[in-house]
């Protein structure tokens, strides 16, 4: 076994001529997309769009967040009458304190300083 690995630490590997040629033609077309021997990189607004999962994704948030808006918007006015038709209270039940025993005495606190 010794003579075969000492035949094989002799023999010195050469890359195959093609393997050679692949590599030389990535690193052209590596050259060929670089500014000023830097590679060119996208934009902050398109690291930013692949970031969050590209245009689909974009479309998405931008619907919810149009939604959101619409929706907190114009369900303002019916709330009032939802809580009195639920409750059966009127319209201005939604003014009720929950919790009287927490006042605002941290804020009171702040003032008197």
């Amino acid at each position: 076994m010794e003579d075969f690995f000492g035949a094989a630490r002799r023999m010195a590997p050469e890359p195959s001529p093609a393997l050679m040629a692949r590599v030389l033609e990535d690193a052209r077309a590596v050259q060929a997309t670089s500014v000023r021997g830097r590679v060119a990189r996208p934009g902050l607004l398109a690291q930013l769009r692949e970031a969050l999962g590209g245009w689909p994704a974009i479309g998405g948030l931008a619907t919810a967040g149009v939604m959101g808006l619409a929706i907190g918007i114009g369900a303002a006015t019916g709330l009032g009458d939802l809580t009195a038709a639920l409750l059966g209270q009127p319209g201005d039940a939604y003014l009720v304190d929950l919790m009287p025993e927490l006042d605002f005495d941290i804020a009171m606190d702040l003032s008197e300083g």
